[in-house]
């Protein structure tokens, strides 16, 4: 649970941060895994439709764009981009204020969701993010979060499964396919040279899978949380889908808090 990922780490090239954001990307659209959230994001989003969703690790956001896009009314309802990176891909920010026709905004400045405060009325979604935080982290968000009202959706492609395991033992392999879809000219040399000369790269994203896998939680990791944080009246909903290019499957985890429920499904 508290291994190191390559791609958390300051001291690793941004070349590799880079081609693991655009190799994310495309995995997402080439496999279509996306598309086994939708359901529960759409459900996600219509009942926080008076608030502003928040990605408060966005990455490079494009999974919250195909994500979004794929709602039916997605002009109805409001995005907010940030992660703590933001100073560094400004590119970002840049790329969503093109889009008029979604009301989402990456925001310029980095943000830390650990120490920031929460707002009410921001319902908070994390797109294969959540695992990266530790246990301590996890509960400031859900204590942060919950106490004001917030609901938070965590959706998550890796779990502690044998299955998932042996999914992330694909991924260096994809990667070297789909090499010519992933790099950019800014990247090639450092990226050729790491991926096939002296391949790196592909043993970092093998590292990165399986400690991912080994990172998740669970709803009863997340159950166990809320009861140490003593937070009651809380509401959990678990759902999992597969499909035949994606046989490990999907996770998607809803939390919020309701002073009315007679049944806490954390107590």
């Amino acid at each position: 649970m508290h291994l190191f990922e390559f791609g958390d780490q300051n001291f690793v090239p941004d070349f590799y941060h880079e081609f693991l954001r655009d190799f994310m990307g495309q995995l997402y659209k080439k496999l279509g895994h996306y598309k086994l959230w939708t359901d529960s994001f759409s459900k996600f989003c219509e009942r926080n439709r008076s608030g502003i969703i928040h990605d408060p690790c966005a990455g490079s956001g494009e999974i919250n764009e195909l994500l979004i896009r794929e709602l039916p009314n997605f002009q109805d309802y409001k995005f907010l981009l940030s992660d703590l990176m933001a100073d560094q891909t400004p590119e970002y920010h840049e790329y969503f204020k093109q889009i008029h026709e979604i009301d989402i905004e990456y925001a310029k400045k980095s943000k830390n969701l650990l120490t920031g405060v929460a707002k009410p009325n921001m319902p908070k979604i994390f797109i294969n993010s959540f695992h990266h935080f530790t246990k301590a982290q996890a509960k400031v968000i859900l204590t942060k979060n919950l106490e004001i009202g917030n609901e938070i959706l965590i959706l998550e492609y890796c779990h502690k499964t044998l299955m998932s395991y042996i999914s992330m033992m694909a991924g260096p392999i994809m990667s070297l396919i789909m090499f010519p879809l992933v790099v950019t000219k800014k990247t090639f040399l450092p990226c050729f040279i790491f991926c096939y000369l002296i391949p790196i790269i592909p043993l970092m994203l093998l590292w990165d899978g399986f400690v991912s896998c080994l990172r998740t939680f669970d709803t009863k990791d997340i159950k166990k949380i809320l009861k140490e944080i003593n937070l009651k009246n809380c509401q959990i909903k678990e759902e999992k889908r597969y499909s035949f290019l994606f046989p490990s499957g999907v996770t998607s985890i809803s939390i919020s808090k309701n002073q009315e429920s007679a049944n806490c499904l954390c107590k």
